[in-house]
């Protein structure tokens, strides 16, 4: 709110009225804190906007011409200008998607004070302080969903963000038609899927979407088959109602401080995703030996399978690279746990192949083990699991920390021992920092003893 007085300003010089509007109003309403500060005005829309922009040195930014949508940051802040829609702003408001956002605040009607602001008078036609007050998402109208398919998720988005009820009417017209969504460009899919994700509710709403409007499997036709498989000698349970409690637990486990400093928040939802599809491989992994299922490699047939499914709903390359990561190595943190003869090698492979996404790698480990054995009544190993896990990651963290500095480089040793240029060089650096890493050397003069070992073996 700081730049208010700016705004009205310029608009009582085109002589028009503005509004805010949407998503800030009902975070006002809601006591939250909102640096997005959504206005409809009634005059030209882009030229009201540049001024602002030049008044404030802030920088502008084009979000669509042709509907006059245009944004302005300055530091933190953002400011999105929209023409009003239709001969008023009632009008506009009656046009909105959900009576929660349908709520506007007349910038000539905020009473500016040196403790701050206060507004006099809301327009509301559709009763949106009520539902916002009571927790409640209702369509503005029956052709909501039609106009617009992006708002079936949308509702769920508002409903996990906020924490809100969806009305039992807005229900019934959603399920309506849920193949509607096909007709949906994948970036916008994509992004509500996203902050879906983001919330600290992701695993109840995903249940809820797909449950209820069957909206994940009309849009990853895998769902459905995910359903059907699954039960072996280490599940009762299907894959998609292990993947869905997997998800679950990890949230919880974000609740606590160790795992919750240790991820970057950036990744929590791509890290959501990989959780969700973790078993996708099983899909094509499935035969039976000896009378018994199983699913051989499908954390490394997944990673592939995962995707053209990623792709498909517009994630970034890097973004595939990471959730394509996870899945692959999912299964390792806990082979290493039972594994016969575990060395500090076999631990140093794992770190060397994971680089950075170790933590991550052994979270959805832990969700894994965690929904696997819960749903299976095997809780006695799940405290030596989580355990062996949390002891994993402190190694890793040790190993950085010792290979932070490499000891010597290739021209040392083709310096110091006459070897030519080529793959040997490579061949011993990678001895070497695997030594580092073990402890077994620490410094330049022990990594030149190392060598000549090698060498003279």
């Amino acid at each position: 709110m700081k730049y208010i007085n700016q705004i009205i300003k310029i608009l009582d010089r085109y002589e028009g009225d503005g509004y805010l509007v949407g998503g800030f109003v009902r975070d006002y309403l809601l006591n939250r804190e909102s640096n997005d500060i959504d206005l409809a005005i009634n005059v030209q829309v882009k030229e009201v906007a540049r001024e602002f922009c030049d008044i404030v040195n802030g920088s502008f930014v084009v979000l669509d011409d042709l509907h006059n949508i245009y944004r302005v940051v300055i530091d933190d802040m953002i400011y999105d200008f929209t023409p009003v829609v239709g001969n008023s702003i009632k009008e506009d408001l009656l046009n909105r998607d959900f009576t929660i956002n349908a709520v506007a605040i007349s910038l000539s009607t905020i009473n500016f004070t040196n403790q701050g602001y206060k507004i006099k008078k809301m327009i509301d036609p559709t009763n949106g302080r009520e539902d916002i007050n009571n927790g409640v998402i209702r369509a503005v109208n029956k052709k909501v969903f039609r106009e617009d398919p992006l708002r079936l998720f949308r509702a769920i988005r508002f409903k996990a963000e906020l924490n809100f009820t969806i009305e039992k009417n807005t229900e019934v017209i959603m399920k309506e038609n849920p193949k509607m969504i096909k007709d949906i460009a994948r970036e916008r899919i994509h992004d509500e899927l996203i902050k879906i994700l983001n919330t600290k509710r992701a695993a109840k709403n995903l249940f809820y979407l797909e449950n209820e409007f069957s909206l994940l499997s009309n849009l990853i036709s895998d769902v459905n088959e995910l359903k059907e498989i699954g039960e072996c000698k280490y599940h009762r349970e299907d894959v998609w109602t292990h993947s869905l409690y997997a998800v679950k637990k990890l949230e919880q486990l974000l609740e606590e401080d160790y795992w919750n400093k240790r991820i970057d928040s950036d990744k929590i939802p791509l890290l959501k995703f990989a959780t969700l599809f973790h078993d996708l491989g099983k899909l094509i992994t499935e035969e039976v030996i000896d009378g018994e299922i199983h699913f051989y490699g499908h954390d490394k047939e997944g990673a592939k399978y995962i995707e053209p499914i990623l792709r498909e709903l517009c994630f970034s390359k890097k973004s595939i690279t990471y959730i394509k990561k996870i899945i692959r190595y999912h299964m390792r943190p806990l082979s290493l746990y039972y594994a016969d003869n575990l060395t500090d090698k076999g631990k140093y492979r794992f770190f060397r192949t994971v680089e950075s996404s170790v933590v991550d790698v052994c979270l959805l480990a832990a969700a894994d083990t965690l929904s696997t054995k819960l749903l299976n009544s095997r809780q006695d190993e799940i405290k030596d699991n989580l355990a062996f896990l949390k002891e994993l990651i402190k190694e890793w963290q040790e190993v950085e920390e010792r290979t932070a500095e490499p000891l010597l480089t290739g021209y040392d040793i083709i310096e110091i021992f006459s070897i030519e240029e080529g793959p040997q060089i490579g061949e011993i650096l990678k001895e070497v920092n695997e030594a580092q890493a073990q402890g077994l050397i620490t410094n330049y003069q022990e990594a030149i003893e190392y060598i000549k070992n090698i060498i003279n073996q």
